[in-house]
Order: structure tokens, then sequence, then C-alpha cells
């Protein structure tokens, strides 16, 4: 099990499939991980760093197993605890201005990205088990 090298191949393959999904991804990850890198010495950002790289994992993971699975929004779970945090600190503590931006993007495309993710579990429950963009993945 590769981990790291799993999320990248799921990146990937998503990539070669729809570009739609992947800028929504590259939207909701890349500003996590340069973010939480950026601010990394503030609890914000090191639990959102720590947060999209368990995310991406287990994404990872579950893409490893069942490719362009619906359920792979269930790597977004740890967000759930982690988003009314987010949003409480935000408003609660005096931060830097660029740290409450990236802040409140943070928790606005996350809070899209739970949408999403309820609607493809509810899916997924009535049959459709993997996007429809996907049959697309078969003939790449």
């Amino acid at each position: 099990m590769h981990l790291i090298r799993d999320a990248l191949l799921m990146i990937r393959d998503i990539g070669k499939t729809n570009r739609v999904v992947n800028i929504w991804g590259a939207l909701l990850n890349i500003p996590q991980l340069i973010g939480g890198l950026l601010f990394i010495t503030t609890p914000v950002g090191q639990l959102v760093l720590a947060t999209v790289i368990l995310t991406l994992v287990i994404a990872g993971q579950i893409h490893r197993k069942t490719p362009f699975s619906r359920l792979i929004g269930l790597c977004h779970i740890p967000w759930l605890a982690l988003l009314p945090w987010l949003v409480y600190r935000l408003q609660i503590v005096e931060l830097p201005v660029h740290l409450q931006i990236w802040g409140y993007y943070v928790a606005a495309t996350i809070f899209i990205s739970l949408v999403f993710d309820a609607f493809d579990v509810y899916r997924y429950a009535k049959g459709q088990r993997t996007f429809s963009w996907a049959s697309k993945a078969g003939s790449a």
C-alpha cells in the first residue's frame, strides 16, 4: 500500500477523465495544502493541512479499491468535525486578514464539497455506484 502514490494516481485518473472535477479538486485541495504550509505555525493551518492530507490518502485508498466510486466523498468525514470548529475559530479569534480570508475560503469550499458528497452518497444508495463520467475512463 503506497498511500501518497495512490492519492496521486487517483488525481491523475480523475484528471484524465473529467476536467471539471479535476478543476474542482484543484480549487479545493491546492489552497488547503499551500495555506496549511504557509500557516503551519497556527492551529488552523496545522489542522487544515493534516486534514487535507488525511482526506487525500483516504480518497486514494477508496479509488484504489473501487475506481470512481461515489463513496469517494466519504474521505471528507473528518471535515464534519473540523468545519464547525474552523468557522467558530475564525469568528472568535482575532487572526491576520490573510489567514481569515484563507480560512473562510477553506470553509466555503469544504461546505460545498460536503453538499456534493451527501448527494453522491444518496445516489450510491440508490444504485448509482460510480460517476456517470467514469465511463470515459474505460475508453481512455
